[in-house]
C-alpha cells in the first residue's frame, strides 16, 4: 500500500476510534440518565432498541449517499448529527425527548458502511482484510477506552460525559473536514455516474446469491454474539456472584483480544489461508467458545470460552466485510456494506430480546446454546458462499454486479 492510500486508511481508523470512544463513553451511563428522567426497565430497553432501529434504517441509506455524493460529505454530516444529538441528550428534560434524540443519534452513527467503503476504495484485494481489521480494531479499542473514560467523568456530574462526548465528536468532524480526502472511485479513477433511489442495495443483495449469503451470515453471527453479550453479566452474577466491576474487567478482556485479532493477526491469517478459510475457522472457533461457555462452572473455563469467542469474533467481522466488498458492485460499495451493517443493527435488536426471554424461561446457560446453534447455521451457509467466492475472482463478481447496478432505475 503506497503512502497516498495509507493516509486516508489511517485517518479513517482514527476517526472510527474517536467516534466509538465517544459512543462507549455514554452508553454505560444512558440507563442511569434514562432512569433520572423517569424510565423503568422497559423504557431503558426502548432507549437501546430505538438507537439500533435507526441504524437498521439509515446505514444502507448513508452508504448509498456515499456512493452517489462521496464518502467525505456523508461521514462529515453524520458526525455533525452526532454532535447535535449528544448535546440534546445532555439537555433532554423528559423521556420522550430522550427517545427521539437517541433515534437521531442512531442516524448519526450510521456511517460505518461509508467508513468501510473508504477502506474498499483505498486497498487492493490483498490488503482489504487488513484494512477492514484495522477499522474493527478501532471500534473495539473505542469500546475499551470509552467506558473507562465515562467512569472517570461520571462523578463530575450526570451530564458531563455527554458534553465531553459531544466535544470529542466535534473534534472528529473537524479532522474529517480538514484532513480526509474524497476516496470514492480511487480504484478505477473515474467519477461515479450512478443514480437511482437509495434502496437499490436491497435489490442487489436479493439478486446476487453470494452477497445474500454473506449478509445472512452476518445477521446470524450478530444475533449469536449479541445474545452472549446481553446475558453474560447475568450469567456470571447468578453463577459466581460477580459484580458490575468484575464484569467490566471481563468485557475489557474480550475487547483486548478482539482488538489484537483485528488490529494485526487477521491480516496474517488471510495471507496464509485466504479469506474464505479464515471465515470458516472463525465461525468454528466462535461455536466452540459459545457451547463451552454454556457449561462453564469455573472461572478458568469462562476465560477460555470467552477467549475463543473473542478470537472468532475478531476474525469473522472484518472477513465478512472483505468478502462483501469483493462481491459487491464497484459503484455500490458503500450501499452494500451499509446494508450489511444495517442488518447487523437488526441483529442487535433481536439478540437482546431473545437473550432475556430465554435466560428467564430456560436457564442461564441456554442462551449460549442458542448462540452456538446460530453460529453453526452461519457456518453451514458459509461453506457454499466461500466456495463461490474462491471460484469467482472479486473483479469478475464486481464487474457483473456493476453492470446490473448501472441499469436505469425507475425512481430518480
Amino acid at each position: 500500500m503506497n503512502k497516498q492510500n495509507r493516509s486516508p486508511l489511517l485517518l479513517m481508523a482514527l476517526t472510527i476510534l474517536i467516534d466509538f470512544t465517544g459512543f462507549g463513553l455514554v452508553i454505560p451511563l444512558l440507563p442511569f440518565w434514562a432512569e433520572h428522567l423517569g424510565a423503568n426497565a422497559l423504557g431503558v430497553g426502548f432507549i437501546i432498541t430505538v438507537y439500533a432501529l435507526a441504524q437498521f434504517i439509515f446505514t444502507p441509506i448513508l452508504g448509498a449517499l456515499s456512493d452517489r455524493y462521496g464518502r467525505k460529505p456523508v461521514i462529515l454530516w453524520s458526525l455533525v448529527i452526532e454532535v447535535i444529538s449528544l448535546i440534546l441528550t445532555a439537555l433532554a428534560g423528559s423521556l420522550p425527548i430522550l427517545l427521539a434524540v437517541r433515534f437521531i443519534s442512531g442516524l448519526g452513527a450510521s456511517n460505518i458502511g461509508s467508513a468501510q467503503a473508504v477502506v474498499s476504495d483505498v486497498t487492493t484485494k490483498q490488503e482489504r482484510a487488513r484494512g477492514m481489521g484495522l477499522i474493527g480494531a478501532s471500534i473495539g479499542l473505542g469500546f475499551v477506552i470509552g467506558p473507562a473514560l465515562g467512569g472517570l467523568l461520571s462523578p463530575l456530574g450526570s451530564t458531563v460525559p455527554f458534553w465531553v462526548a459531544a466535544s470529542v465528536a466535534c473534534i472528529n468532524a473537524l479532522l474529517v473536514l480538514f484532513f480526509l480526502p474524497e476516496t470514492r472511485n480511487w480504484q478505477n479513477g473515474v467519477q461515479s455516474t450512478r443514480r437511482g433511489n437509495l434502496f437499490t442495495g436491497w435489490g442487489i443483495v436479493a439478486r446476487y446469491p453470494l452477497v445474500l449469503r454473506l449478509v445472512v451470515i452476518n445477521l446470524l453471527f450478530t444475533i449469536a454474539f449479541t445474545i452472549m453479550e446481553s446475558v453474560l453479566a447475568l450469567f456470571t452474577q447468578k453463577n459466581f456472584g460477580w459484580t458490575a466491576s468484575q464484569n467490566g474487567y471481563l468485557f475489557t478482556y474480550v475487547g483486548v483480544i478482539v482488538v489484537v485479532m483485528q488490529g494485526g493477526l487477521v491480516g496474517q491469517l488471510v495471507k496464509r489461508w485466504k479469506e474464505h478459510a479464515v471465515l470458516i475457522m472463525g465461525l468454528a472457533v466462535l461455536t466452540a467458545g459459545l457451547l463451552l461457555l454454556a457449561f462453564s462452572s469455573q472461572i478458568g473455563l469462562i476465560l477460555a470460552s470467552l477467549g475463543l469467542i473473542s478470537i472468532g469474533e475478531g476474525a469473522i467481522t472484518p472477513i465478512i466485510s472483505t468478502l462483501l466488498s469483493f462481491a459487491s458492485p464497484a459503484e455500490a460499495q458503500g450501499e452494500i456494506l451499509g446494508v450489511s451493517q444495517g442488518v447487523g443493527g437488526l441483529g442487535r435488536i433481536v439478540g437482546p430480546l431473545a437473550a432475556g426471554s430465554i435466560f428467564a424461561l430456560a436457564g442461564s446457560g441456554t442462551p449460549f446454546i442458542l448462540s452456538g446453534i446460530l453460529s453453526v447455521l452461519a457456518m453451514g451457509l458459509a461453506f457454499p458462499a466461500v466456495v463461490a467466492s474462491s471460484r469467482a475472482t472479486p473483479n469478475t463478481v464486481s464487474q457483473e454486479a456493476t453492470t446490473e447496478a448501472r441499469k436505469p432505475s425507475r425512481v430518480s
